[in-house]
Formats: structure tokens, sequence, C-alpha cells
């Protein structure tokens, strides 16, 4: 098993990144692509969600 994906297989696989782990997931993708930073798709795909500020 490797840890690491291609660019090529994020993008043949852009709906199913969608469908199974959302727009956010697929944002980062393709963020990650774009900057041409090197890490997992485990990493990317796993990244706590940012907290949002709650104003009272």
């Amino acid at each position: 098993m490797r840890g690491v994906i291609t660019g090529r297989e994020v993008l043949e696989n852009l709906g199913l990144i969608y469908r199974e782990f959302g727009a956010t997931c697929l944002l980062r993708c393709l963020w990650v692509l774009v900057s041409g930073r090197s890490t997992t798709f485990l990493e990317v795909a796993c990244q706590p969600e940012p907290q949002q500020e709650r104003y009272r």
C-alpha cells in the first residue's frame, strides 16, 4: 500500500473524493496540487475542520 497519490489520480477521482470526503477535502486536494506541496492524501483528508469563532 502506498500513502502517496499523484495529482493525476486526484484529478481522475474528483467525483469520488467529493462524494466520500466532501467539498472541503476536495478543495484542499486541489490547493495542494496548485501549491506543489508534497503530502499524502491522508494528511489532506484528515485535517481537522477550523473552529469558527462564535460571537455573542
